[in-house]
């Protein structure tokens, strides 16, 4: 799986992002009906509530999937 990570400000404080999350956080979000863990994960980041971890709002197909989303989104891949 190709390492990106790909994050795009979406507030003074949130953070939207693309990338793989790790086994651990996976369960710990509870995420169910996103296929397993592995693939590249669309989630909120929110600064002030750094304890409370992070929000996952979907799941791209592919690494392609994920650039593209990043793109419409406002985000420039480098």
């Amino acid at each position: 799986m190709d390492d990106l990570n790909l994050t795009v400000r979406i507030s003074d404080s949130r953070s939207l992002c693309i990338a793989p999350i790790s086994s651990q956080m996976y369960r710990e979000t509870g995420a169910k009906g996103l296929g397993g863990e592995y693939g590249y994960f669309i989630f909120e980041v929110d600064d002030e509530f750094s304890d409370s971890g992070i929000n996952i709002i979907g799941k791209a197909a592919s690494a392609d999937a994920a650039l593209r989303l990043f793109e419409l989104l406002g985000g420039k891949a480098v």
